[in-house]
């Protein structure tokens, strides 16, 4: 028996024998059997009709799947470039600033040696004028001196300055 469909058997005739088989049931029965075979064949065809629905959403969700893999692997690899330009701009700039802070410190020395050799001429320019009023300062002791004893004897002349007292 190949194929049997509900027709099959409800139009199937068997032959008579003498003390056969009561023809009307047989017949009932065959037609009970050719109804649960034509709901045992649409169930079957609806089974079917949902298997395919849902290996085409079973495919439709690998596809998505796929789609959302090949999504994350590139974001993930979009995030790992953008950590790396970030890493190389962060050194960049921390690069620029260390340069920049050499710089101000280079400048900072500068000025430093500058304002000492500064400091250093002032404190020459003080010991120059220190001296300088020192030698009036004798100078005019020495006049005062003269004068004072010229006063008492008579003139005298003044020593100049430098020779010693």
């Amino acid at each position: 028996m190949t194929d049997l469909t509900p027709i099959d058997i409800t139009q199937r005739e068997f032959p008579r024998r003498f003390r056969g088989l009561d023809p009307v049931e047989v017949k009932t029965f065959l037609e009970g059997v050719a109804e649960e075979l034509q709901r045992l064949l649409k169930e079957n065809a609806l089974k079917d009709e949902r298997i395919q629905r849902l290996e085409g959403e079973v495919q439709s969700y690998r596809e998505r799947e796929n789609e959302l893999k090949t999504t994350l692997f590139a974001t993930q690899r979009m995030t790992d470039q953008m950590k790396d330009k970030v890493r190389k701009e962060a050194d960049l700039i921390l690069k620029d600033a260390e340069l920049k802070a050499e710089k101000l410190l280079e400048r900072a020395h500068l000025m430093l040696a500058q304002f000492q050799g500064k400091i250093a001429d002032l404190k020459r320019q003080k010991a120059l004028f220190e001296a300088r009023i020192r030698a009036a300062i004798q100078l005019h002791q020495e006049l005062l001196t003269a004068e004072a004893a010229e006063d008492a004897s008579g003139p005298v002349e003044p020593k100049s300055p430098g020779t010693g007292a």
